[in-house]
């Protein structure tokens, strides 16, 4: 037996973290102008591993490649891989925890820089924000229900070595 429930919650994150990278998932699409004119149809959708800009629909197409944003995400989820299988050692599973929480605000951070102020389109009001910016408090939030089992599982040994 590996754990209990706070083995779905990081496998939670993971899941999120890598189908997030592989996917591209985007989490924010611009519509505006590019060099100061005002086209139509100027899109950028910016996601996790590369941002795509269209440009009069098909025309003109170019990526524009995250890397800090996406390593951090892989790194994320590696880190809550790596902490399923520490299993026997709680005390590095929940520095392992602490870890992923600077990575979740790193990422929060990253997605902050590319989706707002790195301008590949001239932002306009009209940009729409995509469901999947709640990533990071989501994840947060997973990683805050494995700690909570992780610390129940170290409360409930040491309470056996007693009666012992």
């Amino acid at each position: 037996m590996i754990q209990r429930k706070q083995t779905l919650w990081l496998a939670l994150i993971f899941m999120v973290c890598i189908s997030s990278v592989s996917i591209n998932i985007h989490f924010r699409d611009i519509e505006g102008k590019l060099d100061g004119k005002v086209i139509d149809k100027a899109m950028a959708s910016v996601g996790f591993s590369y941002t795509l800009i269209t440009i009069d629909g098909k025309d003109r197409v170019k990526t524009e490649p995250n890397p800090l944003l996406k390593y951090c995400t892989l790194s994320l989820g590696f880190l809550a891989l790596i902490s399923i299988f520490l299993y026997s050692r709680r005390q590095n599973q929940l520095i392992i925890g602490n870890l992923l929480y600077l990575f979740i605000l790193a990422m929060a951070v990253l997605m902050y820089y590319y989706g707002w102020s790195k301008r590949y389109v001239d932002l306009e009001p009209d940009g729409q924000i995509i469901i999947s910016i709640l990533f990071p408090p989501l994840l947060a939030w997973f990683n805050f229900k494995a700690q909570q089992g992780i610390k129940h599982d170290e409360d409930l040994v040491k309470s056996y070595d007693r009666i012992r």
